[in-house]
């Protein structure tokens, strides 16, 4: 009569077929590309950022100062007919002037500045406004970016090229080794390019003496807007 194991050996036995009922399943066989689209606008829309600040070495003054700058920028921004609610102050601030000297950090009066910005579609607006503001004192132009008024729909459009180009990458790939591809894995949009910026220049010094001196106005020329979109996508590869 054979003789019974002891009950405590009886979990060495079932230990494998616990750990193998747990293996991970491998990892379908699959092939990883990138595409990309671009899709060339041209802008119909412009947005411009602008800096009003002085300073002197009494803050009311500053104040009194930067209250009618900032009035008369906005006084002449309204008189160009811009569309309603387009024109937004911020980044309003006043505070003590810091200057270096001899390498050393000192107190040199007081400042106050504020942001201003605007966009418009007229695009014929631009040489007015440019030689404007040039005219008007504390005001520093940093940045005109060109836009689009339809720009979400172009890079929806963009975006689905570029996941064409990914099949269409794909496919070649998987041809070329005899395979074929199958329902996408994974899709992840890896970047996205939009839009230009005008070099920054001080619109008080650096335009006065040619908008107040020579009549000539500035060119506008806004070529074309690059939208770029970049998408990775994962395929199942097929092979028989």
């Amino acid at each position: 009569m054979p003789q019974k194991l002891p009950w405590c050996i009886v979990p060495f036995f079932l230990l494998p077929q616990l750990s193998t009922s747990g293996t991970a399943q491998e990892a379908p066989d699959h092939i990883t590309v990138s595409g990309t689209a671009t899709t060339e606008v041209t802008p119909d829309m412009m947005s411009w950022n602008l800096q009003v600040k002085n300073q002197n070495q009494n803050l009311e003054k500053v104040a009194e100062t930067h209250t009618d700058a900032v009035r008369t920028v906005l006084d002449f921004l309204n008189a160009q007919n811009l569309p309603q609610k387009s024109i937004q102050t911020s980044g309003m601030q006043f505070g003590q002037n810091w200057t270096y000297q001899d390498r050393e950090r000192v107190k040199d009066g007081f400042f106050a500045s504020t942001d201003i910005s605007f966009k418009f579609k007229d695009l014929t607006k631009y040489t007015k406004l440019w030689i404007g503001l040039s005219r008007l004192p504390n005001v520093t132009l940093n940045g005109v970016y060109y836009d689009h008024s339809r720009r979400i729909e172009y890079r929806n459009t963009t975006r689905k090229n570029a996941l064409l180009a990914a099949k269409s990458k794909a496919e070649g790939l998987a041809k070329a080794l005899g395979s074929n591809i199958g329902r996408p894995l994974s899709i992840e949009e890896v970047s996205e390019t939009f839009g230009l910026r005008s070099s920054n220049f001080n619109v008080s010094n650096s335009m006065n003496s040619a908008a107040g001196t020579s009549g000539d106005s500035p060119n506008l020329a806004p070529g074309q807007i690059p939208i770029t979109m970049r998408v990775q996508v994962s395929f199942l590869l097929i092979t028989e």
